[in-house]
């Protein structure tokens, strides 16, 4: 599913309405930032790096991303998520 990935960075293709496929760079701050802010929203749009649509396809991608850097970074995340004000349970 990702295009390219590192321990801080996951690149993936999102495709708009109308549009060719993107490319776009999630890092961990931004799913940081999506479970701090967006995830509680009880609206219908969520942004995930820039990217923002309905709730469950982001949502979907923001779990899988968060997913891969337990696996390969959660030190980072751990610190990310602390500085956030989150608690993690990971």
């Amino acid at each position: 599913m990702f295009l390219k990935a590192g321990q801080t960075f996951v690149d993936v293709n999102v495709v708009y309405w109308t549009e060719v496929p993107q490319k776009i760079r999630v890092r961990i701050e931004d799913v940081i930032r999506y479970f701090a802010k967006e995830s509680c929203s009880l609206s219908g749009c969520r942004t995930l790096a820039g990217i923002t649509g309905d709730w469950r396809p982001i949502d979907n991608l923001a779990q899988e991303i968060l997913s891969y850097f337990r696996d390969v970074n959660v030190e980072a995340l751990r610190r990310e998520s602390r500085k956030a004000g989150l608690i993690p349970k990971f």
